[in-house]
């Protein structure tokens, strides 16, 4: 397999996946340091600092591993509004929750309820699905995270365990 250097840009209809930027710096600070938008991520809000290697990491997955995370935008704004894709984060733990896709996202507050999330989600699966070959990909979420489960299922997510992460309790859930 050949790996992409950068992410390859999606478009959906109201949606456009691409290649983070070191512009996107303060996007992602502002999300990662607002608690409202992290409350289901880790609950704490981001130093400016881990924000930078999140922009850095995310970037550097994708040569590494042949997949990675996009930056979010929103067609007819063009603004950024979020995170979304894939990772191996090499976790301590839950015990043995690495070594597959781990999918996330993390979406702007201001546009939650537009069904973003779906729809960024649906297109990563589908470009795992069609480039890489349907294969194990792995999600943990807050059990009070019921949007994020609500989206999880619906792309085809089952739980199969539960785990705690940091002192947080996760369900830990996989796609076949």
């Amino acid at each position: 397999m050949t790996r992409p250097l950068i992410a390859p840009v999606i478009e959906t209809e109201r949606l456009r996946l691409r290649p983070l930027r070191a512009d996107d710096f303060d996007p992602v600070c502002r999300i990662w340091s607002d608690p409202e938008n992290v409350r289901f991520v880790g609950g704490k809000p981001s130093p400016p600092s881990r924000s930078w290697s999140r922009v850095v990491s995310s970037a550097g997955y994708w040569p590494i591993l042949g997949y990675g995370y996009w930056a979010l935008e929103e067609q007819a704004s063009g603004n950024f509004i979020g995170l979304v894709g894939f990772a191996d984060f090499k976790r301590d733990e839950p015990a043995g929750f690495s070594g597959d896709p781990e999918i996330g996202y993390v979406i702007d507050k201001a546009v939650h309820g537009r069904g973003y999330g779906r729809e960024a989600m649906t297109a990563c699966m589908t470009w795992m699905d069609e480039t890489l070959g349907r294969s194990r990909t792995i999600c943990m979420i807050e059990p009070g995270n019921t949007a994020s489960i609500r989206i999880a299922q619906r792309l085809g997510y089952q739980t199969y365990g539960e785990g705690e992460i940091d002192g947080t309790k996760v369900l830990l859930m996989e796609r076949l």
